[in-house]
């Protein structure tokens, strides 16, 4: 539209202007004696000036050209070979991507010859490396990246995806917080930091960068704090563990303030109480959180919660206990647990026979069979109860979501994945023999001490064995 206007106002300034030249006559002369002698009319003058004006601009031009034309001409050749040399990069791409390593090589080959100052370029030949096999020369491509100011997050991206391939845990937490400087807002940075400062404990930290992740939303708020609650567990047990009570106490209130219904938050609380001397607190939040979900973990530590008064106290609180939740099955293996400790033989097996009617679980069968042998020395009884225990359910434990391996204690990162918030309390598939395994006793073994592991004698099976070997050898 612009373009249009000008060129009708030229037009109209040529009208114009011829038009005055009409109304105006006149004459041109010129007199160069021995040259030229010119006498035109005003008109004529003038149109042979714009014509020598026209005339000089077009050779200008036609020089300026011829001048220009081998920059021109190189960089037509310079388009063209970066044309040749991004399609390369993009075949070598594909390549990479395809798991075609000869083609991958020699893309990378073409593209650095014909654009070797792109940083795709040395991208290529480091994933092309990779692809090789060679880490060490994809190492140096990644490092030259970082080099190139606008390819530096692409440089630290490979170099930390080369750490976390070969487990390099704390070379790649350096990757990471590189390309955190990088690009502050990157969600997948963050998540990266978090789960590396998780692996590697470092939980002050996590509480930072899971700090920066809410404030980004990079995940929804509820999977955020949660995680919140898991890092303050975790920081709490740390803390617990150097003898900074306080900060355990502190992280442990923060954490059930959070997941009040997470049973590991309440029991990690209640731990804090108790290293803290203040029991009392801690049997109220075993209570209340018992009350919401009994739980094998609260069973355990009130233990320590009871274990200032005699055995008979201790059945009598445990019972107290129990009556929050009274059918349910942790609670009748709570109360059968305690009265085994106080020798009340009676009470344990009122309180275990009805969970016999159901379907039979690894832990319950132990305890009948430590139950006939401790409290009638039963062994026959007790060899049953073993051999049931062979076909019966697992018990629920810490199962990881992603590769389904069992933990009898909970912690905020799988052992075997190395995945934060991976546990979860479920039936398992399988149980690993460590966690199933009877241990190895002697007869007059004490009772149990907790209700995760009742004492058995394994050593039972023997005498039968020998049995079987003298009705073998005696006369039929």
């Amino acid at each position: 539209m612009i373009r249009a206007i000008f060129i009708f106002a030229v037009i109209a300034a040529v009208l114009v202007a011829g038009n005055w030249l009409l109304n105006h006559p006149g004459t041109v002369a010129i007199d160069l004696p021995g040259y030229v002698s010119v006498d035109w009319s005003f008109a004529r003058g003038t149109a042979f000036l714009a014509i020598a004006i026209v005339a000089l601009i077009v050779a200008i031009w036609l020089i300026l050209y011829i001048l220009r034309a081998p920059w021109r001409l190189s960089g037509i050749v310079q388009r063209s070979r970066r044309e040749r040399g991004m399609q390369a990069i993009s075949m070598g791409m594909v390549a990479v991507a395809a798991g075609d390593t000869v083609e991958a090589r020699a893309q990378a080959r073409r593209a650095k010859t014909l654009v070797p100052a792109q940083p795709l370029t040395k991208l290529l030949a480091a994933q092309s490396a990779q692809l090789d096999g060679d880490n060490d020369a994809a190492r140096d491509f990644f490092q030259q990246l970082t080099e190139e100011p606008d390819a530096a997050f692409l440089g630290v991206r490979g170099l930390w995806m080369q750490a976390m391939k070969d487990g390099r845990t704390r070379e790649a937490l350096g990757y990471a917080q590189q390309a955190n400087e990088l690009q502050p807002n990157s969600g997948w940075v963050l998540e990266s930091m978090f789960g590396l400062q998780s692996q590697l404990g470092q939980w002050e930290d996590a509480e930072k960068t899971l700090a920066s992740m809410i404030k980004l939303k990079s995940r929804p708020l509820a999977e955020l704090r949660h995680d919140q609650a898991l890092v303050q567990i975790e920081r709490s047990k740390a803390a617990q563990a150097n003898g900074d009570i306080q900060t355990a106490v502190t992280a442990a209130k923060k954490a059930y303030k959070l997941e009040p219904k997470f049973v590991p938050a309440a029991n990690q609380l209640a731990c804090a109480h108790i290293a803290d001397g203040r029991r009392a607190r801690a049997e109220k939040i075993i209570e209340d959180a018992w009350s919401a979900n009994p739980h094998r973990m609260l069973a355990e530590t009130y233990h320590s919660v009871a274990d200032q008064v005699s055995p008979d106290k201790q059945l009598k609180l445990a019972e107290t206990l129990a009556a929050r939740k009274p059918n349910h099955e942790e609670s009748r293996i709570l109360i059968a647990d305690f009265a085994m400790q106080a020798e009340d033989w009676g009470k344990a097996r009122a309180s275990l026979e009805p969970l016999t009617k159901r379907d039979l679980t690894t832990r319950l069968c132990r305890m009948m069979a430590e139950l006939e042998l401790v409290s009638r020395n039963d062994v026959e009884a007790a060899r049953d109860w073993i051999a049931k225990s062979a076909t019966a359910l697992p018990d629920d434990a810490w199962v990881c979501k992603e590769t389904g391996a069992v933990q009898a204690d909970w912690t905020a990162v799988c052992r075997e994945s190395t995945r934060f918030g991976t546990l979860e309390w479920r039936t398992p598939y399988h149980l690993p023999q460590s966690i199933i395994a009877l241990p190895d006793q002697t007869p007059s073994a004490a009772p149990a001490t907790t209700a995760a592991v009742p004492v058995v004698v394994e050593a039972i099976a023997e005498p039968v064995v020998g049995n079987e070997h003298k009705k073998d050898d005696s006369p039929a």
